[in-house]
Parts: structure tokens; C-alpha cells; sequence
């Protein structure tokens, strides 16, 4: 085994003897990875993560090389958590050019919600220095065969919007949901809800149109993310509309 993922390994398997295991059962179920688990919770692999270790007091750019190598490599959950972790907290120490591009392709090995919302958040703040680029790729991703690339194109434009500091129009942001509305991947269309639900934030106006013109044909799935947040009186509104399109969907026409 390569030495550096033989230290982080015996780090977190240490580590998992002492501190406190997560809350969930089946951890590797409740995420969905087939990646491997030591078990470790969150805030344990912070603790270890701010630890350091043999390597952490190299130059960022060496350390990221580091982390970038075990991201694609690893199979462990928790070492491509604290990839996760080291870009999160030194991503402003990069050209966001450079930075995009040595991140870009970590989509590739992402397999549950958990890697992807982490990934979500460091791509938007990219999106903000890099909108050009980043915005193109997201065009492409939003038409790719993996799904994981798909539901990058929606949420990793808006993640989280209370903290962006500019965000595409609410004309690119339709683009990219228009081609997902009828996707079949549920963890996509959970994307497209909680896209839907942010744009609310931004767009409210026009995300209620959006949501009244097109609530029989968007998903289940979504249509619960997308209305979660909305005060009670709305919501009951928007579901009573769904129901009644929908029923006039399955009566079949008289003549």
C-alpha cells in the first residue's frame, strides 16, 4: 500500500477505536458509496483532519497534489473526505483557473450525495471567479450519461445561494433544469428540487412561474425538495394544483 494512505488509514483506524462512531448504523447505506468506511463521524474525521499529518506542512501546492492523487486513487470514504476537507479550506490560497482545473474531473469518482454536495460547494465558489468556464463545462455535464455529472450542472451553480456573491441569470439556471425535469436518476432530480428550492431564494418571482407552469410535469422527487421551504398557505396551493393537472392528465378526453 502507498505510505501516505497506509498513514491515514491507521490514523482513522485509531481514531475510530476512541472517538465517538456515527449515528448511523448503516453509514454506508445512508450515504450510498461503494466506497469503503472506517465509520469514523464527521466531526471525528474534522479532529483527525486538523490534526495534520506527515505531509501537512508542505506548500499548499504540493499538498494539493497529494490530496488530488489520493482523490482519484483512494478507496477509502473518509481519505476522500479529507481531500474534500483540505481543498475546502485552502481553496483561496489558488488562481481559481488552476484550481478548476486540477478539480474538474473529481466529479469522475464521486458515487454518493455526500462527496457531491461537498464537491457542489467548492465548484460554485469556482463558478463565481471562473463563471465563463466553469458555466461550460456545467453545459456539458448537464447533458452527460453520469448522473453524478448531471446533478454538478444544477447544484453546484447555487450552493448555497445566502452565501454566493454573484450568481448566473436565472436564464442559464433554466437551461440547465429544463433538461433535467424529466431525468429518471433519483439523486439527480433531488439536485433539480434543491436547485429549484435555492432559485426561490434569488428568483422568487420567477421561480413560482417557473414552478405553476411546469408542476405536473416536474418529479416527484423534486417537487418535494422544491417546496419544502415555502410558508405553508403556498405550498398547500401549489400541491392543490398539482393534483388537479394531474387528474385532468389521466381523464381521458371526451369525443
Amino acid at each position: 500500500m502507498d505510505p501516505i494512505k497506509e498513514e491515514l488509514l491507521q490514523l482513522l483506524v485509531k481514531a475510530a477505536k476512541t472517538n465517538k462512531p456515527s449515528k448511523f448504523k448503516d453509514l454506508k447505506k445512508y450515504i450510498g458509496t461503494n466506497y469503503d468506511l472506517i465509520g469514523l463521524s464527521v466531526p471525528g474525521q474534522r479532529l483527525l483532519f486538523k490534526k495534520g499529518f506527515s505531509f501537512s506542512r508542505l506548500p499548499v501546492d504540493k499538498q494539493l497534489e497529494i490530496w488530488d492523487q489520493l482523490w482519484t486513487t483512494s478507496r477509502q470514504y473518509e481519505i476522500m473526505n479529507f481531500a474534500l476537507m483540505f481543498v475546502s479550506q485552502n481553496e483561496r490560497c489558488f488562481e481559481p483557473a488552476f484550481l478548476w482545473d486540477t478539480l474538474k474531473n473529481w466529479v469522475k469518482q464521486v458515487d454518493n450525495w455526500a462527496h457531491s454536495d461537498s464537491l457542489s460547494s467548492v465548484y460554485a465558489h469556482l463558478l463565481e471567479k471562473e463563471p465563463s468556464v466553469v458555466y461550460a463545462q456545467y453545459m456539458l455535464w448537464n447533458k452527460s450519461a453520469n448522473p453524478w455529472e448531471r446533478r454538478q450542472s444544477v447544484v453546484g451553480t447555487l450552493y448555497y445561494s445566502r452565501i454566493r456573491k454573484s450568481l448566473p441569470s436565472f436564464e442559464k439556471l433554466l437551461a440547465m433544469l429544463s433538461t433535467l425535469l424529466t431525468d429518471e436518476n433519483y439523486f439527480v432530480q433531488k439536485g433539480v428540487g434543491w436547485a429549484l428550492r435555492e432559485m426561490g431564494n434569488v428568483y422568487p418571482a420567477q421561480t413560482l412561474a417557473l414552478l405553476q407552469q411546469q408542476i405536473a410535469a416536474i418529479h416527484p422527487v423534486a417537487f418535494t425538495a422544491a417546496i419544502e421551504k415555502l410558508d405553508t398557505a403556498k405550498k398547500d396551493e401549489l400541491k392543490q394544483l398539482r393534483k388537479f393537472l394531474k387528474k385532468q392528465q389521466k381523464t381521458p378526453k371526451q369525443g
